[in-house]
């Protein structure tokens, strides 16, 4: 599917932000007008709208509500054309672990969501009870449930794996989900197993329990702390490899991680397996975060940086627009990519007059983050603003939020880290070796990693690559990390993937 509707990139893994319920309802609804422009020139699902990315999550946790029922409202992911667009969907596990949706009512419980799932989405996410829910408290309520009530053996597992008995908790029901949610599915729909762990014990521990659903499964879902922790995730893509679930796997998902740093990590993943294990192994991953600046912190997407020092990007509330130097123009009324260009040319001269960064790399290297409906859009459109009476500064404004000019801004965030993602992974992959390599440290030697754990023909080693860049002053030392000889693999690759713990959990949020 993916390869079908991004054939020109075929060995990158997937960017797919989580779709936002509320932009989702109103980017759907042809009443809604702003200035003439209809909500549905909104739906990037399809074609015809500002602009086109036909892929993203859904979460059954947007939809089912309280009382049980379902929110019966169109969205894009509802009236989506399957054939054109491909969405994951996410089971709402967390929501349902505390109680956000209602009381838990079981196996009602897990067949809503997995129907909810067939019918929306083109992959069905196990509806795991996620490790993170342990910290929160809600757990303890579970807990007492399947210990005291569905005597289910959660202390005796305690005492055999020496694990918490929170943890063997979270571990039973969702072994107890997966199991009903595989004996009940369509057979039309794919699945994917969710592996959680907040540590390699209980990692391994979660693998071990799932390891023969996902011999019946069409793929895995990586999350809590695997999503985050390349050293958790390579274990577990290890053990699938020597399991021979690797090499027969349709997808990897990975749940709520989309810096730049995780789409380069993932893409060489994904470039690696299918070079030697499974060629055609598609990898995804998602976020929320264009959607939570826009409607949470009123944000936008303004410039994000690619060089040797940071891979970054930075969001502006609208009332941060300012006069221009010539102070003739007004950046509130100008479009906002040109204001995103403004702001760029303000972090470069910011840079080129910042000592320690000219020492590290030499040169400036942010870009303006811009979008389709950036073109007309401008800041004032979107931030509705009077000055106070009582500021004597002119450049200070009252900003009144408005929850459907919030929506043009999700439009403007969504398509402008779209592209800005695009651009990033397009550099990891470049053929070219000075581009490829211009990237920060820790990344090169992960990449390297990488390399040696699954592409056992081809192995480039650190000090090869690097060896390729033009000399860079660095404050720091370089990583002293062996070049391995070409046509060499670990043998002992758990042991190697320890010995780097400190490379591989260095980017770990």
């Amino acid at each position: 599917m993916l390869d079908r509707l991004f054939p020109h990139q075929k060995n990158v893994a997937r960017y797919l932000p989580a779709i936002s319920h509320g932009y989702a309802r109103v980017a759907n609804d042809p009443s809604w007008h702003c200035e003439g422009l209809p909500g549905t020139m909104l739906d990037y699902l399809r074609a015809g709208g500002i602009f086109r990315y036909p892929a993203a999550l859904a979460s059954a946790g947007q939809v089912i509500k309280e009382s049980g029922s379902l929110d019966s409202t169109r969205t894009i992911i509802t009236d989506r054309d399957p054939t054109a667009s491909f969405v994951v969907a996410d089971s709402g596990g967390f929501q349902i672990q505390q109680g956000t949706l209602g009381p838990w009512r079981g196996k009602a419980t897990v067949l809503q969501s997995l129907r909810w799932q067939e019918q929306h989405g083109d992959y069905v996410m196990a509806l795991d009870f996620p490790t993170g829910g342990i910290d929160t408290g809600k757990m303890a309520q579970h807990v007492h449930r399947l210990i005291h009530v569905e005597g289910e053996p959660i202390e005796a597992m305690s005492r055999a794996n020496g694990l918490s008995v929170p943890f063997n908790a979270c571990l039973r029901q969702t072994v107890i989900n997966t199991d009903m949610m595989l004996t009940n599915r369509r057979p039309d729909r794919r699945f994917l197993v969710v592996l959680q762990g907040t540590s390699e014990p209980e990692s391994r521990e979660w693998y071990q329990a799932h390891k023969h659903f996902i011999a019946n499964a069409e793929g895995i879902a990586f999350a809590g702390e695997s999503k985050t922790s390349y050293r958790l995730m390579l274990h577990r893509l290890i053990d699938m490899r020597d399991d021979g679930n690797l090499a027969r796997i349709k997808h990897v998902h990975v749940l709520g991680t989309g810096t730049f740093e995780s789409g380069c990590i993932l893409t060489t993943i994904q470039r690696c397996i299918r070079h030697s294990i499974n060629p055609k192994l598609q990898i995804t991953f998602d976020t929320a975060t264009p959607f939570q600046e826009a409607q949470e912190r009123y944000r936008l997407m303004a410039w994000y940086t690619i060089d040797r020092v940071k891979l970054s990007w930075e969001y502006l509330r609208p009332s941060e627009a300012t006069l221009s130097g010539d102070r003739y123009e007004n950046e509130f009324t100008v479009p906002l990519n040109y204001w995103c260009h403004a702001r760029v040319q303000d972090e470069r001269n910011r840079l080129a007059k910042n000592s320690t960064y000219r020492a590290n790399h030499g040169r400036p290297t942010p870009y303006a983050a811009v979008s389709m409906i950036g073109k007309t859009l401008a800041p004032s459109d979107v931030a509705v603003y009077r000055r106070d009476k009582d500021d004597p500064d002119p450049l200070n404004h009252i900003i009144k939020p408005d929850s459907r000019t919030s929506l043009l801004m999700c439009a403007h965030n969504v398509d402008a880290i779209t592209r800005a993602m695009e651009k990033v992974i397009g550099k990891w992959i470049s053929p070219v070796a000075e581009i490829r390599n211009d990237f920060p440290q820790d990344l090169l030697v992960i990449r390297t990693i990488i390399e040696m754990l699954f592409n056992k023909n081809h192995v480039v080693g650190l000090m090869d690559e690097l060896a390729e860049c033009k000399e860079v002053a660095w404050d720091a030392p370089r990583a002293e990390f062996p070049a391995p000889k070409k046509g060499k693999s670990p043998y002992e690759a758990h042991k190697f993937i320890e010995e780097n713990q400190s490379y591989l959990d260095a980017l770990v949020d």
